[in-house]
């Protein structure tokens, strides 16, 4: 098996009303879905914004999200086997926008932005399926939604055909609509026993053998509990959060371990991206130390270069004392900065260590000029000339 793979084989011998969910009138929101103007169908904001307009319940844009999804975008028979998971969903969607073509990755990330759009709570679900009464290694993508309170299941890939001789045959069916997790339990199995949305989940034998857990034998899992949990937790934490009830619901066959792989791989990614933020939040501030340290020699110049003219043309004292303790203010942020950071890579060390020294030395003849601004400031204006004689040296 392909590792990373997130697509599945649409099967034409699936049994036809096994999932059946009772479909009201559905023929408004399916018309506004079939009618959408080429102009909003070539991204996720202006198509959901377009049925928002149009439709008046959270079950009427549903419908729509999931009409429009199965009848517009065409498997992709051709990459099922050679199509890598890819870490990038934006990237996954715009290329199914614009292709009209994709995997299952590609339907659940269209139909999910659209739900996210409109304000509709949804996850993609990855896992892999029966078809037959027997395991597909293969693995597969597909929604899951509260409405109005409840959760419910949504598979756009199947819902949009299937394969038969080689090919895909277009075929929209309403058996993958608003499903029952009770009911799709029977052929889609989540990696993560969170999105089965059961309180008594099945493991991963109780699925190949296509028998319900006994309740007698487990302990009440409040998903709902659980997923508001999990919506409060940061990626990284999600992550492996997901990777220990994975691993407890018990890991029976390559699918299961392979997508514990991608996991790790994700959770690495995100462990390296945090590495790189932290880092990337280091220099960053040392360049506000940097520019801190640049403004305080900047002025501090300017204040030298009016000394050196013995404070003529003349200015009020606040504005000389003011030259000084803005000097001083800025030196003191740069030094408290650079105090604060714990460098973990060596050039930032070196780096750190580069602009210790000169803010140590222009902080010294900061600190010299105010004891001689302090003398200066209580001397008598008519005596006040003889004092840069007295220091001459400070400008130097």
């Amino acid at each position: 098996m392909n590792k990373g793979v997130f697509c599945t084989i649409l099967c034409c011998s699936i049994l036809a009303g096994i999932f059946a969910q009772t479909v009201n009138d559905y023929n408004h929101p399916d018309a506004i879905a079939r009618t959408a103007p080429d102009s909003v169908e070539k991204a996720i904001v202006t198509l959901s914004d377009y049925f928002n307009a149009n439709l008046n319940s959270e079950k009427e844009l549903i419908r729509a999200f999931y009409y429009w999804t199965a009848n517009e975008i065409v498997y992709d028979f051709e990459n099922m086997f050679n199509y890598q998971a890819s870490y990038d969903p934006a990237r996954v969607i715009s290329e199914t926008l614009g292709k009209r073509k994709a995997v299952c990755q590609g339907y659940a990330g269209v139909f999910h932005e659209l739900c996210e759009n409109a304000g509709i709570e949804s996850y993609i679900v990855f896992g892999y399926t029966k078809q037959k009464e027997q395991v597909v290694n293969i693995n597969h993508a597909w929604l899951v939604a509260r409405i109005d309170s409840a959760w419910y299941f949504f598979d756009p890939t199947w819902g949009s055909g299937y394969i038969l001789n080689g090919q895909f045959t277009r075929k929209f069916t309403n058996e993958y609509f608003m499903v029952d997790p009770s009911d799709l339990i029977k052929s889609h199995m989540p990696f993560d026993p969170l999105w089965q949305c059961l309180y008594y989940p099945f493991s991963t034998g109780d699925f190949i053998k296509g028998m319900p857990p006994e309740k007698k034998n487990l302990n009440y899992f409040n998903y709902p509990d659980s997923i508001d949990v999990y919506n409060r937790l940061p990626k990284p934490e999600k992550l492996a959060a997901s990777l220990r009830r994975i691993e407890k619901n018990g890991v029976e066959n390559n699918v299961v371990s392979e997508y514990m792989k991608y996991l790790n791989r994700s959770l690495e990614i995100e462990r390296m991206n945090r590495q790189n933020e932290r880092q990337n939040d280091l220099v960053n501030r040392f360049n506000e130390a940097v520019n801190l340290y640049n403004t305080a020699a900047i002025l501090f110049n300017d204040y030298i270069n009016y000394w050196n003219h013995q404070f003529i043309p003349i200015r009020r004292d606040a504005e000389i004392r003011q030259m000084l303790d803005t000097c001083n203010i800025l030196l003191s942020q740069s030094r408290s900065i650079i105090d604060d950071i714990i460098p973990q890579e060596e050039t930032l060390r070196k780096n750190i260590e580069m602009l210790a020294k000169p803010l140590k030395d222009i902080q010294k003849k900061v600190n010299q000029h105010k004891k001689f601004l302090t003398e200066y400031l209580r001397t008598s204006k008519a005596l006040r000339p003889g004092l840069f004689r007295k220091y001459t040296w400070l400008g130097e």
